[in-house]
């Protein structure tokens, strides 16, 4: 695999033109360029609309960035709405590389239809231990995203790569547990609102709790997300809004009669050399998927430029984009960065 990365439509679209037959290609890029691209992409092309692009120059935004393979090792799939109309398909696919431990499938999903946990409950075919690494499509900020496969629009898609390198995946939280918990008492599921913490309006008791003020709130959400306890692992839920009523929505699923972890942040630089330091093996390749508000909070506070050192000293063939959140497995995730190390 190989990143590439564009500054202008006009090389990226000279690229697809030219894109050799037996190469594949996924470009991330915003959404009026997806657009423009899509009008000249072959079928084995994917594009995504982001937030943002991680290219092997560092985080930047306005540019083309993604990644050449093989095109002989993926299989795409447009995946319908709903998603468990596409079951089939992708159970057919999946079949194909089950036995390989090496493969692995990658998601790109609408990110304003609330819809990532559907699309991962239509996957109850695979093994729960087989690689999910996946983003969220960014919008235009009129609420609407872009995914197409050559010039064909979806709404979702997978590829399966059969990959013959070992590879492997690995989550970066930079939030930490607090010591105190909520318990959610009142939710819509599939509205991703929760009305109740611990049987009280859920903002007023998220704020006193945090030990803020109620209409202070939202400005603590950056720094102060919830976590949803998965065995030994953390997923975290990111609050998106306050509403009239007192209720918090959220950019994942909470579910009634379960406890959240109330998270703080720890040191992002700290935390992303452990990251790093902690891989199974040095990589040739490296997809690098950010959450949308992990930027917010790294363009905030400067923290960009340290971060690519970081990044581009362990991998220089790095690209990736800023999504609306993130899949992980079986698991929807926000707030969080999710790596494809291919060795």
């Amino acid at each position: 695999m190989i990143a590439v990365s564009f500054d202008t439509l006009d090389e990226a679209r000279h690229h697809l033109e030219e894109l050799d037959v037996n190469r594949g290609l996924v470009l991330f890029a915003a959404a009026a360029a997806v657009r423009e691209l899509s009008r000249h992409a072959p079928s084995r092309a994917v594009l995504c609309s982001t937030k943002g692009e991680y290219t092997p120059q560092g985080y930047r935004s306005g540019v083309i960035t993604g990644f050449e393979y093989e095109a002989g090792i993926a299989e795409i799939v447009g995946i319908l709405h709903p998603p468990v109309l596409s079951a089939s398909t992708l159970e057919i696919a999946y079949r194909k590389v089950r036995g390989n431990p090496n493969a692995f499938l990658m998601l790109l999903c609408d990110g304003t239809g609330g819809m990532e946990e559907m699309l991962l409950s239509s996957l109850y075919f695979m093994d729960p231990q087989f690689k999910v690494i996946g983003g969220s499509a960014a919008d235009d900020e009129r609420g609407e995203t872009f995914l197409y496969i050559g010039t064909r629009r979806v709404r979702n898609l997978g590829i399966y790569f059969n990959m013959p390198a070992r590879t492997a995946l690995v989550k970066e939280n930079i939030y930490v547990p607090s010591g105190k918990t909520l318990l959610v008492t009142e939710a819509d599921v599939f509205g991703r609102r929760v009305y109740s913490f611990n049987g009280r309006p859920a903002a007023g008791e998220y704020a006193r709790v945090l030990g803020v003020p109620e209409k202070e709130l939202a400005e603590h959400f950056l720094s102060s997300p919830l976590g949803k306890r998965y065995e030994d692992d953390l997923i975290i839920a990111s609050p998106k809004a306050v509403h009239p009523d007192g209720s918090v929505t959220f950019y994942s699923q909470i579910m009634s009669s379960t406890y959240v972890e109330l998270l703080s942040s720890a040191d992002p630089l700290a935390v992303l050399e452990e990251t790093l330091g902690g891989s199974p093996f040095k990589p040739s390749f490296v997809l690098n998927i950010n959450c949308t508000l992990r930027d917010q909070l790294f363009t905030r506070d400067g923290l960009w430029g340290a971060f690519d050192e970081k990044m581009l000293g362990f991998c220089g063939n790095t690209t990736g984009f800023i999504s609306y959140g993130e899949q992980y497995y079986t698991k929807h995730a926000n707030q969080t960065m999710i790596l494809l190390l291919v060795e």
